[in-house]
C-alpha cells in the first residue's frame, strides 16, 4: 500500500525510485544496489466478455500480473556532492517491456539535478490522494511532461519542512490519451509541499505542447493531507486544467486506517468534469491490504464507475518487494 506518514511522503517524493534498493556490490568509490518487485494480480470486472481469446474486449477475469526491476549505481564526486544512474524496467505476463525510468543524477544529500527518462513535477502533490493498492489516482488527468516523461530535466530539492521539485521537457515523447496520439513539444512544471506536522500542503502546476497542431495540456493541483493519529490519514487534491483543450476540474478524496500494524483499510472517492463531458469521471474505490513481513503484501480491491460505462471491477494481488 502506498500510504505514508507527511515526512516520508516528502522523502519518498524526492527520491522514490530508489527508496527500497539494496546495496548488492561495492567496490572503491562505487555502490551498485538493486531493487524492484514482483506482482500477482488478477482482475474482475462486469463489463468483461466470457470469450477469452478476443483480445479487443476486456475479459470478466484476467492476469495483470507485472514485475519492476531496478538498478542504481552511485559515486562520490566529492565527500558531498554524488552521481548516480538509475533504470528501472516493468514487465508484464505479455513479454512487454517498458522502461520507467532512465537518468543519471547529480546532487547532495538533499537536491538532485537528474536528465533522462524522470518523474514530473507533480506526483509530489498528487502522492496525497494516490495511498491505493488497486485502483484510485484518476482525477489528475496529468500529462505526460507532468507525470513522467522522456527527455526530461528534473530538479528536486528539500529544505528542512519543505519539499520542491521543478521539470523542464525537450520534447519528441510519445503520448496517448483516449486514443489520440502525438508528440510532445515542449513542457515544464513546478510544485511546492511543506510539512507543518500534522498538516500538510501542496500546490503544483504544469504546462505542455504538441506537435501537428495539437491543443495544449496543463494541470493545476492542490493537495491537502492529515495525519489525523498515528493510524488514521485523510487527503484530499484540487484538479483543474486542460486535455488536449478539453478543459476539466475535480476533486479526489481519500483515507485510510490501520487497524493493526499489518492490517490496513483505504478508500478514494474521485470525481472530474470535462467540457466535452464524454470523459467525466465519478469513481469510488475500498481497498484491504494485509502486510505480512515488510516485502510480503497481500491487498484485495473493488472500484465503482457511476459515470460513462458504470463498470463495477475488483483486484487480488500478492506483491513480494526487494
Amino acid at each position: 500500500m502506498k500510504k505514508l506518514t507527511l515526512t516520508a511522503i516528502a522523502v519518498a517524493s524526492a527520491f522514490a525510485a530508489s527508496a527500497n534498493a539494496a546495496e548488492v556490490y561495492k567496490a572503491d568509490n562505487l555502490a551498485l544496489s538493486l531493487g524492484g518487485r514482483v506482482e500477482a494480480r488478477s482482475e474482475f470486472s462486469d463489463q468483461g466478455k466470457d470469450n477469452q481469446y478476443k483480445l479487443e474486449d476486456r475479459q470478466k477475469q484476467d492476469d495483470i500480473s507485472r514485475a519492476r526491476l531496478n538498478f542504481e549505481a552511485k559515486t562520490q564526486i566529492t565527500e558531498d556532492v554524488h552521481a548516480r544512474g538509475f533504470v528501472e524496467k516493468e514487465f508484464t505476463k505479455n513479454d512487454t517491456s517498458e522502461t520507467r525510468y532512465l537518468y543519471v543524477g547529480v546532487g547532495d544529500e538533499n537536491t538532485e539535478l537528474q536528465y533522462g527518462k524522470t518523474d514530473g513535477s507533480l506526483g509530489l502533490i498528487t502522492d496525497y490522494t494516490d495511498i491505493l493498492n488497486t485502483y484510485g489516482s484518476e482525477a489528475s488527468s496529468k500529462s505526460a511532461t507532468a507525470d513522467r516523461a522522456d527527455n526530461q530535466l528534473l530538479y528536486v530539492g528539500t529544505y528542512g519542512d519543505l519539499t520542491v521539485k521543478a521539470n523542464v521537457n525537450g520534447g519528441g515523447d510519445d503520448v496517448t490519451v483516449n486514443n489520440i496520439s502525438t508528440k510532445i513539444d515542449k513542457g515544464y512544471g513546478a510544485a511546492a509541499s511543506y510539512d507543518f506536522g500534522m498538516l500538510k500542503a501542496g500546490v503544483g502546476y504544469a504546462k505542455e505542447t504538441h506537435d501537428n497542431n495539437f491543443k495544449d495540456s496543463d494541470n493545476l493541483l492542490v493537495g491537502l493531507g492529515a495525519d489525523v493519529t498515528d493510524d488514521l490519514y485523510l487527503g484530499a487534491l484540487y484538479v483543474g486544467g486542460s486535455q488536449f483543450g478539453d478543459d476539466f476540474q475535480g476533486y479526489e478524496l481519500a483515507g485510510s486506517y490501520d487497524f493493526t500494524d499489518k492490517l490496513t483499510l483505504a478508500s478514494t472517492f474521485t470525481s472530474a468534469n470535462f467540457d466535452s463531458e464524454k470523459d467525466d469521471r465519478n469513481s469510488a474505490t475500498v481497498d484491504l491490504g494485509y502486510q505480512f513481513t515488510n516485502y510480503f503484501l497481500t491487498y484485495a480491491g473493488v472500484s465503482k464507475k457511476f459515470t460513462q460505462d458504470e463498470e463495477l471491477k475488483g483486484m487480488l494481488g500478492a506483491k513480494v518487494t526487494f
